[in-house]
C-alpha cells in the first residue's frame, strides 16, 4: 500500500503522421488511464531544467512500471509523451525507470508547455 493517495492521470502518445497529397496529416493520439501519485518537486530538480521550463507549472508523477513513457530528452523520432491531469496537458520531461525489487515504478518529471507547444 502506497503513502501517497493515488490519482487518475491519462498518457496520451502522439501517432506519427504522414503525407498526403503534400499536406501534412497529424496521427491521432492515443490515450491510455493509469493510477499514480502527483509530488511536487524540490528547488534542486527545478535548477536542474532548462531555463525556459524553470518558471512553468513542474510535478513528479510516479507511474506503475507496466507501462512505458517517452521523454522529451529521449533522442528518438518519437515525439515526448502526455501526461493529462485535470483536464490539463503536461510535457514527459524526462522518465526514469525504477526497477528495484522493492517498489517498481516510473519517475516522471511532467512539464507544462507554454500555449501552442504540444
Amino acid at each position: 500500500m502506497s503513502l501517497f493517495k493515488s490519482v487518475s492521470f491519462i498518457r496520451r502518445r502522439k501517432a506519427g503522421g504522414d503525407y498526403v497529397r503534400g499536406q501534412w496529416i497529424p496521427g491521432t493520439p492515443s490515450d491510455t488511464p493509469f493510477l499514480g501519485t502527483k509530488q511536487p518537486v524540490g528547488g534542486k530538480t527545478l535548477e536542474l531544467l532548462p531555463a525556459g521550463k524553470r518558471g512553468r507549472e513542474v510535478f513528479k508523477c510516479f507511474a506503475p512500471l507496466d507501462m512505458n513513457f517517452t521523454s522529451a530528452d529521449d533522442h528518438g523520432d518519437e515525439e515526448a509523451d502526455l501526461i493529462v491531469w485535470e483536464d490539463k496537458e503536461y510535457e514527459v520531461t524526462s522518465a526514469a525507470k525504477w526497477d528495484n525489487g522493492l517498489l517498481p515504478h516510473w519517475e516522471l518529471l511532467c512539464t507544462r508547455p507554454k500555449a501552442g507547444e504540444t
